[in-house]
């Protein structure tokens, strides 16, 4: 097996190595015993990740001691921080009373009734354990309550890893998105481009489809913002042919406001799933929506109904009660909405920042994002417009161009000075705010941000022109 101590093909890489030596010493030995040394694609760093061994607040620490503010918060899960004390406690009480009763717990309840409170498509919930079992058991009930196979979904649109979410969501998107989805499963989706709603009206129109789902803020965190208007028109298209809608929730939920996108659109689906922000950054998950939708899970004490009528869900770990605990206590915190407005406020100055920095520097490129979520795209080619006013910068740049992102090698880069310079961005090019983070660290990392673009510059990665 080829050791990760290989000759160091840029300064960035050799002072990665020389700064993570215990990370460096840790991804050796992972690399014997798991896939790539990882359990997330999205955490593969060349030659080694760095491993992280704490965290609170804005911050976290390596095993080396090195500290890093945190604007990947749990894949966007913390949108409290890190060990919110409040969560903290709930959970190491919850832990000391019960952590599995095989049985119902009262803290489950309250969760569901805040969720219900809170999320405005959420009749009936059932909670589940991460963002992919939800979408999968979402798509289960509607083809379970229409009687149809049908999916239509929007291509480029991530909605979990199970066989049907891999299906159009990578280009080339006639093929699946991982190997081992079994063939006949393509048969089950129908996918249309990108914001393309008379390619939505054909694909419904045919009258052969349970149900649509979709990212409501666009692809993979809003990569392709949705244009005004077009989530109002999606709705009216699918409730003209009598399709339910399903918004795909898990990153947008509770962070975007206390109801999630759909609240902050103004526009209310039939049915939406959750994770990340529902939990406090414990692992669940859950599906909500119409109660006659929901209902398709329910008992009906009919024995030949149950067996053959009725959507089967199981999972051991559905509901926890630790998850429990830290997700009602999250949701009383968030459910006013003054989080989510600070946190919003933070990412315009994050962005403001990096824009600022791009223009100085001369580089092509933009950071953008709605609310306290954000992305970078940079690099040379004239594909990217030559300014750094976002509303313009969208105006002016091809989809497909701006769901290819930065370069990989330039991203991988960025990643790599993004931690050799004190912050760490989701895969080098994105991320989240959390109500820990302050205005310090936002313009600690605006500067440090600058010092990585000095980096990259000084590669040859990318020129200032």
């Amino acid at each position: 097996m080829t050791s990760l101590k290989t000759a160091s093909s840029s300064r960035i890489e050799a002072e990665y190595q020389a700064t993570f030596p215990g990370s460096m010493a840790l991804a050796e030995r992972a690399r014997q015993l798991m896939p790539s040394g990882i359990n997330h694609d999205v955490r593969r760093i060349d030659p080694a990740p760095v491993y992280i061994e704490r965290a609170t607040g804005p911050y976290k620490w390596d095993v080396d001691g090195n500290r890093f503010i945190d604007f990947c918060v749990g894949h966007g899960a913390l949108i409290l921080g890190h060990s919110h004390p409040a969560v903290l406690a709930a959970m190491q009480e919850q832990t000391a009373r019960v952590t599995h009763a095989s049985a119902p717990t009262p803290l489950e309840v309250r969760w569901a009734e805040l969720v219900n409170e809170m999320v405005p498509s959420a009749e009936r919930i059932r909670f589940v354990l991460s963002g992919t079992e939800a979408t999968l058991l979402a798509i289960r009930i509607v083809r379970a309550a229409s009687g149809k196979d049908i999916i239509v979904r929007i291509n480029g649109h991530f909605h979990g890893w199970h066989d049907t979410a891999m299906i159009q969501w990578l280009p080339p998107y006639e093929r699946p998105s991982s190997a081992g989805v079994a063939r006949d499963i393509a048969g089950g989706v129908r996918s249309v481009p990108l914001h393309d709603l008379d390619a939505l009206e054909q694909a419904l129109a045919q009258g052969d489809v349970a149900g649509m789902i979709m990212e409501p803020d666009g692809p993979v965190v809003g990569t392709v913002p949705v244009p005004d208007g077009y989530l109002q028109a999606v709705r009216e298209i699918t409730q003209r042919y009598g399709v339910p809608l399903i918004f795909d929730e898990v990153v947008t939920g509770f962070r975007l406001a206390p109801g999630g996108a759909q609240e902050y659109f103004g526009v209310t689906p039939d049915m939406s799933t959750f994770a990340k922000a529902i939990a406090g950054g414990s692992p669940s998950g859950a599906v909500v929506g119409r109660a006659d939708l929901m209902e398709h899970i329910a008992y009906s004490g009919d024995p030949q109904h149950d067996r053959f009528a009725r959507v089967a869900h199981m999972g051991t770990y559905s509901g926890h009660p630790v998850a429990a605990a830290a997700g009602s206590t999250a949701l009383e915190l968030l459910k006013d909405g003054t989080v989510q407005d600070r946190t919003a406020a933070l990412a315009d100055r994050l962005r403001a920042g990096i824009n600022e920095s791009l223009h100085e520097h001369g580089i092509r490129g933009l950071a953008y994002g709605r609310r306290s979520c954000f992305r970078v795209i940079l690099g040379d080619d004239d594909a990217l417009p030559d300014t750094h006013e976002p509303a313009e910068f969208l105006a002016r740049i091809d989809q497909e161009r701006l769901m290819a992102g930065t370069d990989g090698r330039l991203k991988s880069a960025l990643h790599k000075a993004n931690f050799l310079e004190g912050f760490d961005f989701i895969a080098g090019n994105h991320g989240w705010l959390s109500n820990a983070h302050s205005e310090d660290d936002v313009d600690t990392a605006v500067s440090g941000f600058g010092r990585v673009l000095d980096r990259v510059i000084d590669e040859g990665l990318v020129q200032s022109r």
